[in-house]
């Protein structure tokens, strides 16, 4: 996969512009995915916006609650499903409406600083309490039967192994698709800061989305590439596109991996204490996908026997997106229908079985599921191949 990255050296700043900015791993990495199939979302779920949810330094995050409908509109306790989300929640709203509607309640919740949630907005710093605040909230309300789960992919990936490492008690199962890395694949890559991070930096601006903004490759490129041209230094690329981001000027302070980042992550003795059910999704061309395989091969070398049998890897044929909604297709590269997986129903049933005592999700025949690519030029299409032991496939 092409590696859009534009390149600092630590002592000129100097900026190197990456003309392929439209596939950049990074963009791919954090940008909201699509609505899922089918894209119009059932009808048949009770809604509450604007439900605050408060965080143990009383600030509070905002949450839309999809609700499984009733005849009588009596609470219906199920397990809540969430997601932590930098993206405004109404991006996930498909997605809300789907679990809703297959007996599942479910929240999205905007993260600090974001949407309608109080405070301020520090990537990736405040997940793993806000994370375990959301869940110890949501286990006490009325229509929930005391099991909490996560969903979702990138940003809201990470946020899950974040407020896995808290350990928060209700805290039942969780499902990290493309899970971002901070210090890994975020804000750089081996100390190589990237265009792409004012970008981003630029859709998180403020508490409303920036999607069209955001989405104007052309403008990011014509100033990237004068930025480049007039050997601007890295740490003005913010104001100079006209967006002075506090956000950007304090990654820059944290070039390599630190304690900055370290408190972001599980550490090894939380590692050790994670032993709930886990089904990892990453893909071949997913631009996190080192940082989705890291989180897995930590815990795997970490956790207990009894641990490791509970978690579950999916490495599709997907780019990033595509490990929450898959196509058939990346780049022009076909891959047959084995590529096409319903994730929005091998969630539901991951849920069913892990908090509802359904039976195991018949796709997961063995702990690990990988795509395997045909020959080139050899017509055949490729196909869903299994393993017990993910080491064995890479030795």
């Amino acid at each position: 996969m092409t590696k859009a990255l534009s390149g600092i050296r630590a002592a000129s700043l100097h900026l190197l512009v990456a003309l392929t900015i439209g596939t950049c791993g990074m963009l791919q990495a954090q940008s909201p995915s699509p609505a899922p199939s089918p894209s119009k979302p059932p009808a048949d779920y009770d809604l509450r916006w604007g439900v605050k949810i408060p965080m143990r330094d009383q600030v509070e995050l905002n949450a839309t609650l999809y609700l499984p409908k009733t005849p009588d509109g009596s609470p219906q306790k199920t397990p809540v499903i969430f997601t932590l989300t930098p993206y405004i929640s109404d991006t996930y709203h498909a997605r809300g409406a789907y679990f809703a509607s297959h007996g599942y309640a479910f929240a999205l919740v905007d993260v600090r600083g974001r949407g309608n949630s109080g405070g301020d907005f520090e990537p990736f710093a405040n997940e793993p309490r806000d994370g375990h605040d959301v869940v110890e909230w949501l286990a006490k309300q009325p229509f929930c039967d005391g099991k909490v789960a996560m969903w979702g992919g990138s940003y809201a990936g990470f946020d899950q192994w974040a407020t896995a490492k808290e350990s928060p008690p209700h805290l039942a199962t969780i499902v990290p698709a493309a899970a971002a890395h901070p210090g890994l694949d975020y804000p750089s890559y081996n100390n190589i800061g990237m265009t792409y991070d004012v970008q981003w930096f630029t859709l998180t601006s403020g508490r409303a989305a920036q999607n069209n903004l955001f989405a104007d490759s052309k403008f990011w490129r014509t100033k990237f590439l004068d930025a480049y041209k007039k050997h601007l230094p890295f740490k003005s690329l913010d104001s100079f596109v006209g967006n002075p981001s506090v956000n950007f000027q304090r990654i820059l302070k944290h070039p390599m991996v630190n304690a900055y980042y370290d408190a972001m992550l599980p550490a090894r003795d939380q590692f050790q204490k994670i032993a709930l059910p886990i089904l990892t999704i990453t893909g071949q061309y997913d631009g996190d996908e080192l940082g989705a395989l890291t989180f897995y091969r930590d815990h795997i070398a970490k956790a207990s026997p009894e641990a490791r049998a509970k978690h579950f890897l999916i490495i599709g044929p997907w780019d990033h997106a595509g490990t929450r909604t898959p196509t058939d297709e990346v780049a022009g590269v076909k891959f047959g229908p084995a590529a096409i997986v319903d994730l929005n129903d091998l969630h539901r049933q991951w849920y069913d079985w892990t908090m509802k005592r359904g039976p195991k999700p018949p796709f997961l025949r063995s702990r690990v599921a990988y795509y395997l690519l045909p020959p080139s030029n050899s017509g055949a299409n490729g196909e869903c191949k299994y393993a017990d032991d993910f080491g064995a496939l890479i030795c």
